[in-house]
């Protein structure tokens, strides 16, 4: 027994079930409605007490643009054609038959408006020299002629009006469309002049509340020409042509003049041309049916409401100076944007460089260090030790000399030392790397001067943006000429956000393309031509409100997903590695690995690692180059003081659209791809950053595929007591085991060499395949970024 309260719930559920559906059909039963009374209406239109034109041009219109709503338009047609005679309901038949030819190639070449003139001109010379008996008068043959004239312009004016969808609904009004609905108008008021109630004309009420609104909308302009226009065909129709023409074109002007006193003006404006040429011509059609007519339009104006006016005044005459305050407005914080960003950046450069390259490295030190051959020499003690015999002394008179006067203290430094070619290169070495250090603060200052310059040129571009109003292509214009030129129908495309990797694209197509075949075959391809990015249909949704259509979703395709797990320990067992990893996304579409290596396990190696880590991943979320990066980088480390240690550097980009890795290398260990029993290895050919004066680096690159495992790693995990091809032998037999991660591997290489104590770490990488949600599988469960550091 179901309560009071659940009784009415659930009609309210039904009411709103109700509500919603009509909702969703209300934009389908108004175009109905529409065509329907249209094919009714124009279907008896009379020109001239003889021509009948206007059935084929909107019955070319509905089967080429709108083909659901051809049984309203054959009902409205054929009840319309009925009123003037069974013969018209022949004519339109045989019309409407042979409009399917022109689907032909051949005749499909021919203009559409020409088309219909000569369908109507040949049918209508076939019913006339029937009729006729073979001898059609002259005034007949004019009126055909007439009448494929008619026809020509009213269908230019039908699709001049009804535009495709959703342009029909959601295109403003130009003066062209604006023109061809009053034409249109006019003519289906024409059809209506047997519609008299009493003391009212429907024909003559509607041009007036026409003429009224037009005043209140565009004032004198806008009412004279809507006036003139609905007073010619109205008075075509009634053979009363120059008088009553005057008469409209006064109503519409007094109208429009009386715009700025109010409705009420306006409407006595209207009464007051009536009455005078009413006075000043008798003859005139002015009687009770017109007045009352008038008197109705002007009663029916007053309770319009301001804002439907509003709405077709904004819609005739736009207001664009709020949408460019808004757009420049929108380009203005955007710019300003980027502009903080670049600005950000700046300040990490100039700052990364000033770190770096201090005011004390540029003064010479007051106490000789010794040099580093010398600290691994057998007469250390002899040379550096409490008892020198002068070896510092001599350095110091060596590097405070000029170049011209060096060779006698060369020459005494031979005597004292057993390894003086050695100790002169690194002597002339550190010289060179002194001068280099005073050019690279030069070069410094210059860098941040430039940048500074940049970033005022920048600033000058967003004030020039902020004055003047720039014009752009947007994406959807340059997709839709793309569908265009594929000749692939479509009503509206939006492009829902632009980012690499996470592009999202919504295609609306007609309900009766085939859009899962267009658009896995046709779109697709064309969305990659453009933007070089691999898609997929995501989503696709047929949508009946406002009207009925397919709605496609196109995003970014990510074939391939990374899972992995690092394993880092410190040699020394301390809070602190010389090591220093990232694994972070570029973009949902690019993954990012890079492994550092700073030269020895203290606080000093920690902290060139982690700097040349920061550096890294900053220039690569700022979209910087990654072999720009690299060699940035090793510019800004090979000049620097002894007392600096080196680094190592391995970068890897893999692409998660495409399935490729891209691999940098400077100094670091090779990379290992594990598939199936076989082994690749990425080899470093290049030496740390800072190692040397010069610097070279290559990229390479390596497939991915489903399945595949990446090991990269650093020296720490290496043994010296066996050969490198031993132990990667060893790592491609361990490998296959689907269970192996990053801390297994380790021990298990602990376990089998004697491992160096050095900081160690570890990325182990696995590839997989995207699986949708709506998969019937999973794949095998493996552990997801994890990461363990042990001290």
């Amino acid at each position: 027994m179901k309560t009071i309260y659940e009784q009415e719930q659930k009609r309210i559920i039904s009411l709103r079930r109700i509500t919603e559906g009509f909702k969703a059909k209300r934009i389908t039963l108004f175009f109905s409605i529409v065509f329907l009374l249209l094919s009714f209406f124009l279907a008896q239109v009379v020109l001239f007490e003889a021509s009948v034109p206007f059935f084929l041009p909107l019955w070319a219109l509905v089967n080429l643009r709108f083909q659901r709503f051809v049984p309203w338009t054959v009902v409205g047609a054929i009840l319309g054609s009925f009123t003037l005679g069974f013969g018209q309901v022949i004519i339109h038949a045989i019309q409407a038959l042979l409009f399917p030819f022109y689907q032909n190639r051949f005749i499909n070449k021919i203009p559409l408006p020409i088309f219909v003139l000569l369908d109507v001109v040949c049918i209508q010379i076939v019913w006339q020299f029937i009729s006729y008996g073979g001898e059609i008068p002259v005034s007949i043959w004019l009126a055909i002629a007439y009448e494929g004239l008619l026809s020509l312009f009213m269908t230019i004016f039908l699709f001049q009006l009804f535009l495709p969808f959703p342009d029909l609904l959601h295109k403003r009004w130009t003066v062209e469309r604006m023109g061809a609905a009053l034409l249109i108008g006019a003519l289906v008021l024409t059809g209506m002049s047997s519609y008299i109630f009493g003391y009212v004309s429907i024909p003559l009420m509607a041009a007036h509340l026409v003429i009224a609104v037009s005043a209140a909308i565009g004032g004198v302009q806008l009412a004279t020409v809507v006036a003139v226009l609905s007073g010619t065909i109205l008075s075509i129709s009634k053979l009363s042509f120059s008088g009553m023409i005057a008469v409209y074109a006064v109503t519409g002007f007094l109208a429009g003049l009386h715009k700025p006193f109010g409705r009420l003006w306006q409407a006595f404006s209207m009464l007051g041309a009536t009455f005078f040429f009413i006075l000043y011509d008798r003859t005139l059609p002015l009687d009770s049916v017109y007045i009352g007519s008038l008197v109705v339009a002007s009663l029916l104006f007053f309770i319009v409401p301001s804002s439907w006016i509003k709405q077709l005044r904004n819609q005739l005459y736009p207001d664009t100076t709020s949408v460019l305050l808004r757009r420049q407005k929108w380009m203005t914080e955007k710019v300003n944007h980027q502009l903080q960003e670049f600005q950000h950046f700046v300040d990490f450069i100039t700052r990364f460089i000033s770190e770096r390259f201090d005011s004390k490295a540029l003064r010479k030190d007051e106490k000789t260090e010794p040099l580093p051959i010398c600290q691994s020499c057998f007469q250390y003690e002899k040379c550096w030790g409490e008892k020198s015999n002068g070896m510092p002394a001599l350095i110091k008179e060596w590097e405070e000399q000029p170049k011209k006067s060096r060779m006698q203290t060369e020459t005494r430094i031979q005597y004292k030392c057993v390894k003086p070619i050695q100790v002169m290169h690194e002597l002339k070495e550190k010289e060179a790397k002194q001068q280099l250090t005073y050019e690279l603060q030069h070069g410094k200052k210059m860098f941040a001067l430039k940048l500074k310059d940049m970033g005022n040129h920048m600033s000058e571009l967003m004030n020039n943006l902020e004055n003047n109003i720039t014009m752009y292509s947007s994406h959807e214009e340059v997709i839709k000429q793309k569908l265009q030129q594929a000749n692939i129908p479509f009503f509206q495309i939006d492009v829902l956000n632009i980012e690499i990797g996470q592009m999202e694209i919504v295609c609306c197509l007609p309900i009766e393309a085939r859009a899962k075949m267009v658009g896995e075959r046709l779109i697709v391809p064309l969305l990659y031509e453009l933007w070089n990015e691999p898609f997929e249909i995501t989503a696709m949704k047929e949508i009946h409100h406002p009207y009925e259509h397919i709605q496609l979703t196109c995003k970014s395709s990510v074939r391939f997903q990374i899972t992995h797990d690092v394993y880092t320990s410190s040699s020394k067992n301390t809070i602190y590695s010389g090591d220093a990893h990232a694994v972070f996304p570029l973009h949902p579409g690019l993954m990012a690995v890079i492994l550092s290596d700073g030269m020895g396990n203290d606080v000093e190696a920690h902290r060139e690692s982690r700097r040349v880590m920061q550096f890294m991943r900053e220039c690569l979320n700022k979209k910087m180059d990654p072999e720009t990066t690299m060699h940035t980088l090793h510019y800004m480390m090979s000049l620097q003081n002894d007392n600096d240690s080196y680094a190592t550097v391995d970068l890897a980009l893999i692409d998660l659209q495409k399935g490729e890795l891209w691999s940098w290398k400077a100094g670091s260990m090779s990379t290992y791809l594990i598939r199936g029993n076989e082994m690749r290895k990425i080899e470093s050919k290049h030496v740390p950053f800072g190692f040397l004066p010069t610097f070279s680096i290559e990229a390479r690159k390596m497939d991915l595929k489903d399945g595949d495992v990446l090991v990269m790693l650093s020296d720490g995990v290496f043994s010296g007591n066996t050969t490198v091809e031993k132990q990667e032998q060893y790592y491609q037999k361990i490998l296959q085991d689907p269970s192996m991660n990053a801390e297994r591997f380790v021990k298990m290489l602990e376990e089998t060499y004697s491992l160096p104590g050095d900081d160690r770490t570890v990325i182990f990488m696995q590839v997989e395949h995207v699986v949708p949600e709506w998969s019937l599988f999973t794949p095998r469960q493996t552990a997801k970024y994890q990461e363990k550091m042990v001290h």
